[in-house]
């Protein structure tokens, strides 16, 4: 693995603790409606963060417990998260 000094597979927070601790991260960062998801794409499981309006600025630094998922910020438009149903 590419990345074992880095961090260990076995160290690898769950999904859902995930995203209970995102939840809280992001709630820090903004005031807009957003929504955690878990996906999938060629290089395997992301989560992705959807914000409507997105962040002001850079998106956050994620602290080194996020280590073993890849995270994407989406800066969507405003009702987005809604009309595509994206917290399904």
């Amino acid at each position: 693995m590419a990345y074992t000094h880095n961090w260990s597979p076995k160290d690898k927070l769950s999904y859902e603790d995930m995203e209970e601790f995102l939840t809280t991260f992001v709630v820090e960062h903004t005031e807009n409606t957003f929504a955690i998801k878990k996906s999938s794409d060629d290089g395997g499981a992301v989560i992705e963060i959807y914000v409507e309006g997105g962040i002001d600025g850079d998106p956050p630094r994620l602290p080194p417990k996020c280590r073993g998922w890849r995270v994407v910020w989406c800066r969507c438009p405003e009702g987005y998260i809604e009309a595509f149903n994206v917290r399904r």
